[in-house]
């Protein structure tokens, strides 16, 4: 995988991370575990007695993985709920499974989104230590799966984050183009009034956003395509003002989800629309949204107008 896949592989995965809660932060913790660690198994809730809490194990090193991943790790009530489940989720585990196969290592997996655990969640870990020194007992979280993904074989990054889009994205397809405008047109996003179609110069632009090199070099290979769009917008009038209100929406929503303090936020506003507007991650599908994406940046309904 050159630099520039790692990169953008590194972006998709934060993306998931600020996204995902409960059960799909817990599927995307499963998929890299299952990847990562031949010998880690998880462990399917079944019917009212769930999974001992126990979300997945590896029965080699005693190592057991319990997660958590609310919408908010900060919220007061969140906190309460995060120390009252590591001390009960690891007492179950111990009554379960530690005559089973031995506890060695229980990492209480939350998905934290970059910005740490409150301090009450540290000291009940630091509680759980002292009061069983023979197991070590620590968190894990996002910046600690990131270590983990980070060690996967490029075609296990490919099945976790999807085909990574390259520069020079090659011809639209007609069908793969429909597809995507059948997909977006389905999409529910709260309706946000666009600013109306400005053509700022493209690269300043692109500078002014704060997009990197190669995302910008995907936007301007894409908008050679714009013939392309605009014959296909001539065949099916009313689609270009509906896919701009769409385009708009995504973006103010990525501009919710990924705020302006996070490293590399203009490119991971950029890949979270992408994902967002794919409906499957091929690469056809992939090139589609991209010359949609750079149409709409020209016209300033996705990122920022240049302040002269």
């Amino acid at each position: 995988m050159t630099n520039k896949e790692h990169y953008i592989a590194k972006i998709l995965y934060k993306n998931k991370v600020l996204q995902y809660k409960g059960q799909a932060y817990e599927d995307f913790f499963v998929a890299i575990m299952t990847r990562q660690n031949v010998n880690f198994k998880p462990i399917k809730a079944y019917g009212r007695i769930g999974d001992h809490k126990n979300d997945g194990f590896d029965s080699m090193t005693g190592t057991y993985y319990q997660v958590f991943a609310p919408e908010d790790i900060n919220k007061d009530y969140t906190i309460y709920e995060a120390v009252n489940k590591l001390e009960n989720d690891f007492k179950g585990l111990l009554i379960h499974w530690n005559e089973l196969c031995p506890i060695k290592k229980y990492y209480f997996v939350i998905n934290d989104k970059y910005e740490g655990v409150p301090a009450p969640i540290e000291e009940k870990i630091l509680s759980l230590r002292n009061e069983h020194k023979d197991i070590v007992i620590d968190t894990l979280l996002a910046k600690d799966l990131e270590k983990k993904f980070e060690t996967l074989e490029d075609t296990q990054v490919y099945e976790i984050v999807g085909y990574l889009p390259d520069e020079a994205a090659t011809v639209i397809g007609f069908d793969a183009l429909c597809e995507t405008v059948n997909y977006l047109m389905s999409v529910e996003v709260p309706f946000v009034e666009a600013s109306g179609l400005i053509v700022p110069d493209f690269d300043d632009k692109i500078v002014f956003n704060g997009l990197s090199t190669s995302v910008g070099k995907m936007l301007a290979t894409a908008g050679y395509q714009d013939g392309s769009l605009k014959k296909y917008f001539n065949s099916n009038p009313g689609i270009d003002e509906i896919l701009q209100e769409k385009f708009h929406a995504l973006y103010i929503e990525a501009k919710t989800v990924i705020d302006d303090n996070k490293d590399n936020f203009a490119d991971m506003r950029f890949f979270y629309i992408l994902d967002k507007a794919c409906v499957r991650k091929t690469i056809p599908i992939q090139n589609s949204v991209i010359a949609l994406m750079s149409c709409y940046f020209a016209s300033c309904d996705i990122f920022e107008e240049p302040i002269e």
